[in-house]
């Protein structure tokens, strides 16, 4: 090779390192990476956990189910280390229905990196919550069920649900007048007065007078099964016009076959209508995007792709590849599926902020060690996507008016924004 040719081999090569460099350098700017927002997130609460947390500016509320704080000593070792064994300090906290039935539903309320206050505390095993935006009118479901009992022939264990209400930010709570029979594993609020309850059935409740009177709702066709008691709607959504929505799969509704199907309810209505139908899928969440008064948003259904799982089949291990599909508020017959994800990712869950800004979270076991967490982004709604490896989480939380992500890594709380 002569003089000319190297040097020219020299700069093409040169020119190729900096378009990568480049390249690297503009892919790094433009994916969001996580900052540390504190290190000692919910730290001073006992037994650990940072719950179903929501954080405004420096402020910080969460819905915490824990269960109680467990103390151990080690006895024997006067006699060798190999004898010495560790012991409960107390006989209940070896006794596993004892530790189940000692699981409480609190509500704390703190500062980032500072101490949270217990404003709400109540023995229960489950919960759901739902608050104002500007957090001064709070509900709290909880449900407790008695794990020393054994289990009636028919499976269903008997369950105490009660139903509670703050109107100043939680600092001092009214239970509502609600029969213990009537679960309740989701609550919809349109303002601190009117709102739904969703329980097992599945049923529908709806107030307008904060919780004080309830009305049962009629179920749309085929939700309900007399041989499923404690069947459960697949997924539920209050658009920003206060339509309620539910999903569930249907085997036979008329000319619809093996599909989810999606049921609208105006505040106004008394009679549920037909919204969407998803053929040969399981929805799994249900999104919309915020919309001024009178005007058209879109719907999001994350779904997986073929029949619900045959818990009788030895060959049905329940995976499904995922998907994503779209749809306006004022033009329902035409959905669009906008994206399939690779099938060895199972998906969790749905987060819908603004700007056309979509996250799908997402499981990966296929790999060797511990499950990752992952996270599938679009910035166009829905259009285009990227992922990001988010390794092991211990909870986390999407602001949709800020577009912004947070994550609970131990004590430490992360944040990146889209």
């Amino acid at each position: 090779m002569n003089v000319q040719n190297l040097m020219r081999s020299r700069i093409i090569l040169g020119v190729l390192i900096l378009l990568a460099a480049a390249s690297y350098g503009y892919r790094k700017m433009t994916t969001p990476q996580w900052t540390t927002v504190t290190t000692g997130f919910a730290k001073t609460d006992k037994p650990y956990g940072g719950g179903a947390f929501r954080i405004r500016g420096n402020e910080v509320m969460t819905l915490k189910i824990a269960g109680p704080e467990l103390r151990f000593h080690v006895v024997g070792l006067d006699k060798g280390y190999d004898a010495a064994q560790t012991v409960a300090d107390e006989p209940w906290m070896d006794d596993v229905n004892e530790r189940l039935n000692r699981k409480s539903v609190s509500v704390l309320r703190g500062k980032l990196g500072g101490a949270f206050t217990r404003d709400f505390s109540q023995q229960a095993q489950h919960a759901a919550w739902s608050y104002s935006k500007d957090w001064g009118t709070l509900y709290v479901a909880t449900d407790w069920m008695n794990y020393k009992v054994p289990e009636p022939e028919n499976g269903l264990s008997p369950h105490i649900a009660k139903l509670w209400r703050s109107g100043d930010g939680g600092k001092t709570w009214v239970q509502l007048k609600w029969p213990q029979d009537r679960n309740i594993n989701s609550l919809f609020f349109l303002d601190s007065q009117r709102g739904y309850a969703i329980g097992w059935g599945p049923h529908i409740w709806r107030t307008a007078d904060g919780g004080q009177s309830w009305e049962e709702i009629a179920l749309p066709p085929t939700a309900a099964n007399a041989n499923q008691p404690r069947k459960t709607f697949d997924a539920a959504d209050l658009g920003p016009d206060g339509v309620l929505r539910v999903a569930y799969y249907t085997r036979m509704l008329g000319t619809v076959r093996s599909s989810s199907v999606v049921y609208r309810l105006s505040w106004d209505a008394t009679q549920f209508e037909q919204d969407a139908v998803l053929p040969d899928q399981v929805i799994v969440q249900l999104g919309t995007t915020d919309g001024a008064p009178g005007r058209a948003y879109s719907l999001y259904a994350l779904s997986r792709l073929g029949p619900p799982r045959d818990w009788d089949a030895a060959d049905d291990n329940g995976h499904r590849t995922g998907a994503i599909s779209t749809w306006t508020s004022h033009g329902r017959s035409n959905i669009v599926q906008l994206h399939t994800f690779d099938p060895r990712y199972t998906l969790d869950g749905l987060s819908v902020g603004t700007k056309g800004v979509l996250l799908v979270y997402a499981t990966d076991a296929s790999r060797r060690g511990a499950p990752h967490d992952f996270t599938f982004y679009s910035r166009d709604a829905g259009r285009s996507w990227n992922d990001m490896d988010d390794g092991i989480g211990q909870g986390g939380w999407f602001d949709p008016e800020t577009n912004t992500q947070y994550a609970l890594y131990a004590y430490t709380l992360k944040k990146r924004q889209f």
